[in-house]
This record gives C-alpha cells, sequence and structure tokens, in this order.
C-alpha cells in the first residue's frame, strides 16, 4: 500500500491554525504598549497570546541530536538573543504569576511547534466518541474481564507506571507532525505488558508510512485500528527514520482487540475516570495544548493554564495527588522535560490536572491476551 494512494484525510477547524499560540492570562501583569525593541515585542508577544516561535530546525531530524549530552545551562549561556529574550520573559510571567514549574533551552525549542506536534481532532469527533464506545463494548462482553494491576489503585495518592515497568524508553518524533503515532504506541505497548507482562518496543514508523487515513507528518489522530488490523511491526524489523516513507512489508504480530475513549463524551474525562482506566487498560494516549512555555518545560509541575486547541498528543502514566498533577511521558527525546523523579531519563513531564487541556480525547486499548516469542522479532 503506497502513500500516495490512500484516500487523504482532511482536518476540522480543531486543527493546526493555533499552533504556537498562548494564551493572555488575567493575572499576568499590567497591559504593555508595543515599543521599538525586540525584548519588549518578546514580551507583548507572550502576553498577549502573539505565535513566538524563534526557529525552525530542520525536517527529518530527530528533536534531541542523537549521542548528544544536553545541558541546559550550557545551551542557554551560548544560545542566541531570541531564544535568551524569549527564556526571561517565560520566568518574568512564571514569576508574576507565582507558577510551579522551570523552564530552560530545551532541544525543542530549536524547533517550531507545529514540526513536532501533530495532533488534529477529527471534525466529527463529538459523534465518533459513542460510536467507537459502543464498538469497544461489544467487544468486551466477548472477552474476560480485565484484572486491574495490584500495584495500581484509583485511590493511592500517587503511581507511576514506570516503576511497574510498564512503560517504555523515551522516543523522538524527530521534526515531523506524528505525535499521534507516539501516543498510539505509547498507551499499546503499555497494554501489552499489563495484559501479557511483556516489555515491546512497536514500530511508530509503521503506522506512519502504512495507515490507510493519510495521517502523516502533517498530523492525524489516534491509529489503534490498525493494531487491530493489521497490527504493528516490531521497532527493530520497522525501525523510525523521522520522516514518512513508501509501507513496507513486515511480520506484524503485535495486535490489539479492542479500544475506545474515557468517558461518555468529548468533555475531558475526570481525575477519577483517567485513573480507573489507568489502572484497568494500563498508560493512556491523551492529548494537550503545546506552547512555548510546555516547549521549553525542565521540571517542576506545570500549570500554564493556557486555553486553546490542543496540538500535541503524549502518554499518560501516572499521577501524584499531593502534587495535583498527571505524569506524562513525550516523544521529543531526552533533551527536554525531567526525569519526574524516577530514574535518570528526562523526557517527562508533572501537569497540573487542569492546565492546557491534558487529558482531552483520552484512550485506552486492551492487546490480544497470550505471550508471544520475542526472540525473532
Amino acid at each position: 500500500m503506497e502513500k500516495n494512494l490512500k484516500r487523504r484525510w482532511v482536518a476540522g477547524n480543531d486543527g493546526l491554525s493555533n499552533y504556537g499560540t498562548c494564551s493572555f492570562h488575567p493575572n499576568g501583569g499590567s497591559t504593555m504598549k508595543l515599543r521599538r525593541t525586540f525584548f519588549t515585542f518578546a514580551l507583548v508577544a507572550l502576553f498577549m497570546g502573539i505565535a513566538f516561535d524563534v526557529s525552525e530546525g530542520q525536517v527529518g531530524t530527530p528533536i534531541t541530536p542523537q549521542g548528544v549530552q544536553i545541558h541546559f545551562a550550557n545551551r542557554e549561556m551560548e544560545a542566541e538573543l531570541q531564544i535568551r529574550t524569549l527564556l526571561h520573559n517565560l520566568r518574568q510571567d512564571i514569576s508574576i504569576r507565582r507558577l510551579t514549574f522551570q523552564v530552560g533551552y530545551t532541544t525543542a525549542l530549536d524547533f517550531k511547534i507545529k514540526q513536532i506536534t501533530g495532533a488534529i481532532v477529527p471534525p466529527n469527533f463529538a459523534q465518533l466518541v459513542p460510536q467507537q464506545n459502543a464498538t469497544a463494548l461489544k467487544i468486551l462482553k466477548e472477552l474476560q474481564a480485565p484484572t486491574p494491576a495490584p500495584a495500581c489503585s484509583p485511590g493511592t495518592p500517587t503511581f507511576d507506571w514506570r516503576q511497574a515497568n510498564g512503560v517504555t524508553s523515551v522516543k523522538d518524533q524527530g521534526a515531523c507532525g506524528s505525535c499521534w503515532a507516539f501516543g498510539t504506541v505509547g498507551a499499546f505497548e503499555g497494554s501489552w505488558h499489563f495484559f501479557n507482562g511483556q516489555v515491546i518496543h512497536a514500530s511508530e514508523q509503521d503506522i506512519l508510512d502504512c495507515n490507510p487515513w493519510g495521517y502523516s507528518c502533517a498530523g492525524g489522530w489516534w491509529a489503534f485500528q490498525q493494531l487491530i488490523n493489521p497490527g504493528v511491526a516490531s521497532e527493530a524489523s520497522y525501525p523510525y527514520t523521522h520522516t514518512e516513507g513508501p509501507c513496507r512489508s513486515v511480520p506484524r504480530p503485535y495486535k490489539a482487540v479492542a479500544w475506545a475513549y474515557v468517558g461518555t463524551d468529548h468533555n475531558i474525562p475526570s481525575v477519577a475516570q483517567l485513573k480507573q482506566h489507568l489502572c484497568t487498560y494500563g498508560p493512556l494516549a491523551v492529548t494537550v495544548r503545546v506552547t512555548p512555555a510546555f516547549e521549553a518545560y525542565t521540571g517542576g509541575v506545570f500549570n500554564e493554564d493556557a486555553s486553546g486547541n490542543i496540538n500535541h498528543a503524549v502518554t499518560l502514566i501516572g499521577w501524584d495527588d499531593t502534587k495535583q498533577a498527571w505524569l506524562i511521558k513525550n516523544s521529543w527525546g531526552t533533551g527536554w522535560g525531567d526525569t519526574c523523579g524516577y530514574g535518570s531519563e528526562r523526557g517527562y513531564m508533572w501537569i497540573h490536572y487542569n492546565s492546557n487541556s491534558i487529558g482531552y480525547a483520552a484512550a485506552w486499548v486492551r492487546t490480544i491476551q497470550g505471550a508471544i516469542n520475542l526472540s525473532g522479532r
């Protein structure tokens, strides 16, 4: 199946048009007059919601350079004026609004937001939710009910799927709007471990190249149906290239049997609903709104609370009630984010329960049940 033979998928009005914008916050400080200096323009842009993408990385390249150790402080000392000005303005906003996160010169800031996101909500999303959930319910009635993970209980104050081996290492989508594929696979890999006790690495490239809906580096949506039929290849047999290519014929041993959205409508699910599904199916695919502050995140609890359309897909892997925050895994490599209190690998974020529409369009997937031989993958 060649890419040029696909039916092209048309995005609705909840798609790419608002990439890269920040929303004005009423507590963000007094109104400013536009001056001629770049510094003041940047500050007004940040507060008033004007797009402020300072650079554009090369298409087809990783977000985090491979084999390079990233030091945020060292990068900032050597950064161009635009980057240093942006970070200064972000820190001013964080201080004025008494927010609880830190920012720095992450590798994500070397790219425009539209290059490294890519979640596009289908125009008929409100109708798709009940339809998909009804389909999944019929399938689940014929399957054995899942047993909630002993280590995961919605009533516990904190939970992290990384500590239960339910999360693979942080991946890097590169300058390709394929976050939808990484969100899909992130949930699938977690579900596979949940139901089969095996850690697998499924191929985002397989989904990117071979999906029948025209999803691409220009954006897309959850591709769980492709995991049901025909399934998905291993990362080893179909490695990621940071760009699109022709669909390849390879074994696709990993399969799902059902998927659905969390909740019964198109609104953001409640904290209780998301916790329950995290413990019933494993990590979830969710969307969020990315802004320059999100791109620059290096630690703390992200609570920017920006409004506007979602534009990015991530994997929800845990929570902490003392922080009032979700734990998410991103697909921008390890040159962004924080370890969030576990291991040495960056690429994670604590994000406040109500910030930046986190959890919108949350979806779970159930894999086939029955471990397979991974030696030949």
